[in-house]
């Protein structure tokens, strides 16, 4: 029998009679629904399957609701521990309530099977909130060390508007741990601090109109799922507003990545020209790269770092002179201007060595940029002296995911790495990009 009582607001359970075979039932769970990870003896894995043996305990006997969920908040706790995403457990609880359902064998199926909907549901909700606490948590503490980042910049464009909806977002968050609609952040998208100024200003300091309609755009979308998010609270609906707020951090650091890219473009017009090739002088480097590292932990996103160098340089000034080797500098800037965007770098670092700097992307992104940039210097021709000069060129590639405040020493680090990097693309025959 199921559904047996109601005690207070905790419901009373007995599926004894319906559920055979427990370890059979458990076995097929953990094979079928749990990380096979987790099969290989490690603790971790060891005290999800007993976790997960209790709960089967459960099942096979009468119990009380507060009961098992007691115990799925156990589990939820530990698996946020063990950073395992909310989406993971989610599914295999899934997963537990589809074998229990088509293993029940009753005469009255409708009911045991509303009971069975009924006390998931309960299950369900415990654990989201579980993860919802700690997500917004990590996220409000996420948020303090992303607006020190932007203190921390040495140079602040556009990117200081994005501090007022950093500040915006955690206080959303805070809303959401306390269940509480009283004095929630303002939803219209044109009266928040940001709002005022997308919606005013932005327009003359964004230049390019069409960056200034995502951004507005993408905004307006952030301050809708604010209202759904207003909506929800106080209906114990904690796996949506995972969801929702999710949905508001992912947006709002795209809003600074936005600004981070065009504040990089501006900081690259200022940084004075390698008077031969027109790239970057290595004097910015420095400034560059620490502006970067910074907008990157501001905004939860990677950059690569990359050091070129042509290949046998020597023979092309040996056999068509110091002024044949400056030509062949200035096609491999040109080329890699053409396959980078705006906002990317590249700084002459001495002689025919290059650093290549690309903001707010991952290594596998950028490894599909630094290819194109050694298959399109390899493919170009330089008309010299009557006939033609082509080369090839190495390239050493460092992803880089800030997770500490700058320190000087990050930028001699992370060169020696891509650096060690462009020596081995140079051992492993040349013209190719070398990554982790």
């Amino acid at each position: 029998m199921a559904l047996e009582e109601i005690q207070g607001l905790t419901m009373r359970y007995d599926f004894s009679h319906t559920l055979k075979n427990k370890n059979e039932l458990f076995i097929e769970f953990i094979e079928t629904h749990t990380s096979c990870v987790e099969l290989n003896g490690n603790s971790n894995g060891s005290r999800v399957v007993k976790l997960y043996s209790k709960i089967f305990d459960k099942l096979m006997g009468e119990f009380a609701s507060s009961e098992l969920v007691e115990i799925f908040e156990e589990l939820s706790s530990h698996r946020v521990s063990s950073e395992r995403p909310y989406l993971i457990v989610s599914n295999e609880i899934y997963g537990l309530k589809n074998i229990i359902i088509s293993n029940l064998r009753c005469d009255n199926m409708n009911e045991v099977l509303l009971s069975v909907l009924t006390l998931f549901k309960e299950i369900n909700n415990k654990v989201a909130h579980v993860y919802l606490l700690n997500y917004v948590d990590k996220l409000i503490s996420m948020n303090n060390v992303r607006r020190g980042s932007l203190a921390d910049l040495l140079e602040k464009n556009l990117i200081k508007h994005y501090e007022s909806h950093l500040i915006w977002l955690t206080d959303l968050a805070q809303h959401i741990k306390n269940q509480d609609k009283s004095l929630f952040p303002e939803m219209n998208d044109t009266m928040c601090d940001f709002g005022k100024w997308i919606h005013g200003d932005a327009k003359l300091s964004i230049q390019n109109n069409s960056k200034y309609k995502t951004i507005q755009s993408v905004h307006k979308n952030l301050h809708l799922f604010s209202k759904k998010i207003f909506n929800v609270l106080g209906k114990d609906e904690f796996h949506i507003l995972i969801t929702y707020l999710e949905k508001c951090e992912m947006i709002s650091l795209g809003i600074g990545t936005e600004l981070a890219l065009l504040d990089q473009i501006t900081m690259n017009q200022k940084v004075t020209k390698d008077a031969l090739t027109g790239a970057l002088n290595r004097n910015g480097f420095k400034d560059i790269f620490v502006n970067q590292y910074e907008l990157s932990l501001a905004t939860s996103n990677p950059f690569v770092l990359a050091m070129c160098d042509l290949d046998f340089f020597k023979q092309i000034n040996d056999t068509h002179g110091h002024v044949g080797g400056d030509e062949m500098l200035k096609l491999f800037v040109d080329t890699v201007k053409k396959n980078i965007r705006n906002s990317d770098v590249i700084i002459r670092y001495g002689g025919e060595e290059f650093v290549i700097v690309l903001p707010s992307i991952d290594k596998v992104k950028g490894l599909e940029v630094l290819e194109k940039v050694r298959s399109s210097f390899k493919e170009a021709r330089l008309d010299f002296d009557g006939g033609t000069i082509s080369a090839t060129v190495s390239i050493g590639m460092i992803e880089i995911r800030p997770e500490l405040a700058f320190k000087k020493a990050f930028l001699d680090e992370y060169v020696m790495i891509a650096d060690k990097r462009l020596y081995m693309a140079k051992e492993s025959g040349r013209d190719r990009v070398e990554y982790a």
